[in-house]
């Protein structure tokens, strides 16, 4: 799904993109034309060197393009200073010394970054990583790599400032175009900014030459545009329907005035009947229904997205929903809301997008970290999370030793030792309740916490385990096989933690050991002896 996103909006980018170079070839000899053209020629060798990476199946063929639009990244802001000098018609020489200079040392980064494997002064490492499904390069810049990155920002910023003293001291009646270019160029820089310092992992999501294509779309709006109204509108519609994200527009009242087609099919799937769903499904991408009322009621319906929408703040809302036939589904709700500076709410955008593939991917990698692979049950860490995030009331805590397991391996050998392992652990499993815990603490000692549970339920459910290890076990060994068990009884949590209980229940354990085995002890009841004693 990312990967598609990725590649609309590098598609939606190069489209617009060869559009631009288009109409900077027809005005290159206009005021700033040449170096507008320029600067399009590398912003399309930019965005198609990084669809190629994308797609690059090799290590090697990755980090080829991940070099090649170094090209066009160090040059736009040489490019759009050379624009900016031409543009206001600056004469001054040291401006032009400074645009060489840049190319030079740009030129030095540039040879520098493909033979980084020899000295590594550009990148430390280049890692190859899979994220979301697939491979991408991870890279950690080294010092004058950072340095190379710094020089692009101060010649944005350096454009910026000479834009600024253009536009005091030219007439009132040019500040306006001047203005429009001014914008775009600061838009650039902020976008820049809080690409690579707040938003360093999402390249695959928003690619960095996408920054450059809004402010130049911007720019180009200013110098050409009666072309550009033309294309502007068609760029907006054609990435927005194309997008897999749905795009809900809503009124200040909270009502839904647009959708995009994802859009469309979200609200379809939890509205309509799985029937009606079925046949409708492959109608949704021709047609829009231009009644939301349906959709209005089940927004609505979601109490976390109208809280977010209540509270008129940007950001994220996770949403899980069933679908008709019962699927679950992940969904995170992307909210922007629109204030001006007078403080009127003129209403919101809800980006829709569909986290399902990651999220359960995220829920099995999570299970898998958290259990023994051996016997399917928690292990130690794991276990000892769970407990101290519990939160009930009475509690019990079982540790349970299989006795003389060490012969068993010494006699029988560790594959029938795991077994015995295997069918004591399938006993305990049959005999807890769905919202017990059950843990490996290590070799053959596990632990149970149940939950609400007191002593007189703990000790039914102990008779329980006991008969069935007997049953399990009855045809593993020649001889009986038998366990100890520690337990303390009604505890709470979170009140006492896992290490308080554990260090009760181990010590009933150690005095059921000590006593021969085979045996239940109490830590309330070992108590008791000792005082009377």
């Amino acid at each position: 799904m990312m990967k598609q996103t990725v590649l609309i909006i590098n598609i939606a980018t190069l489209l617009v993109t060869l559009f631009l170079i288009y109409v900077s070839y027809r005005h290159r000899h206009d005021k700033g034309g040449l170096p507008f053209l320029c600067t399009m020629i590398l912003l399309l060798s930019w965005v198609a060197g990084s669809t190629i990476e994308m797609f690059a199946q090799s290590y090697e063929a990755k980090v080829f393009w991940r070099n090649f639009i170094q090209i066009g990244m160090a040059f736009i802001p040489i490019a759009n200073l050379w624009f900016v000098i031409e543009y206001t018609e600056n004469k001054n020489k040291y401006l032009k010394y400074t645009v060489w200079l840049a190319a030079v040392i740009s030129l030095i980064g540039i040879i520098l970054t493909f033979t980084n494997p020899m000295h590594h002064l550009i990148r430390k490492t280049v890692e190859l990583v899979e994220i979301n499904g697939h491979w991408s390069l991870f890279v950690e810049p080294a010092f004058w790599g950072s340095m190379f990155v710094l020089l692009r920002f101060a010649l944005m910023l350096f454009s910026i400032i000479l834009l600024i003293l253009f536009q005091i001291r030219i007439f009132r009646s040019g500040q306006k175009q001047v203005l429009y270019i001014l914008i775009g160029f600061i838009l650039a820089l902020t976008l820049l900014l809080i690409k690579n310092y707040l938003l360093v992992e999402s390249e695959e999501i928003f690619p960095m030459s996408v920054i450059f294509l809004i402010p130049n779309l911007f720019i180009a709006y200013s110098i050409y545009r009666h072309n550009f109204l033309k294309i502007a509108p068609l760029a907006k519609d054609w990435i927005i329907n194309s997008l897999p994200d749905g795009i809900v527009v809503l009124s200040a009242a909270g009502e839904i005035v647009e959708v995009n087609p994802s859009a469309e099919t979200f609200f379809r799937r939890f509205t309509e009947q799985e029937a009606a769903w079925e046949n409708q499904k492959a109608s949704a991408k021709k047609l829009i229904n231009r009644d939301f009322t349906k959709y209005s009621a089940f927004l609505h319906a979601q109490s976390l997205w109208q809280e977010g929408l209540m509270q008129r703040k940007n950001g994220i809302v996770e949403l899980e929903l069933k679908t008709p036939s019962g699927d679950r589904q992940f969904y995170e709700i992307d909210l922007h809301h629109f204030i001006n500076d007078r403080h009127h709410y003129s209403g919101s955008v809800s980006v829709i997008h569909n986290v399902t593939s990651s999220r359960l991917e995220r829920q099995t990698l999570k299970r898998e970290a958290e259990m023994d692979r051996h016997i399917q049950v928690l292990n130690k860490q794991a276990y000892i999370d769970y407990v101290n995030a519990s939160t009930a009331a009475p509690v019990s805590l079982l540790i349970i030793d299989i006795d003389k397991f060490k012969a068993v391996n010494d006699q029988y050998g560790h594959p029938v030792g795991d077994v015995v392992i295997l069918k004591i652990v399938d006993a305990v499993k049959q005999c807890i309740r769905k919202d017990d815990l059950i843990g490996r603490l290590g070799g053959d000692e596990f632990s149970l916490t149940l939950l609400g549970c007191g002593k007189e339920q703990t000790q039914i459910i102990i008779a329980q385990i006991l008969e069935q290890i007997q049953k399990e076990t009855a045809n593993v060994l020649d001889e009986m096989v038998t366990v100890s068990i520690g337990v303390v009884t009604d505890q709470s949590l979170p009140d006492c933690n896992f290490e308080t209980l554990y260090q009760k229940a181990d010590e009933a354990l150690y005095a059921a050991k000590k006593a021969g085995g085979n045996q239940v002890m109490f830590y309330e009841e070992l108590k008791r002896i000792e005082n009377q004693q």
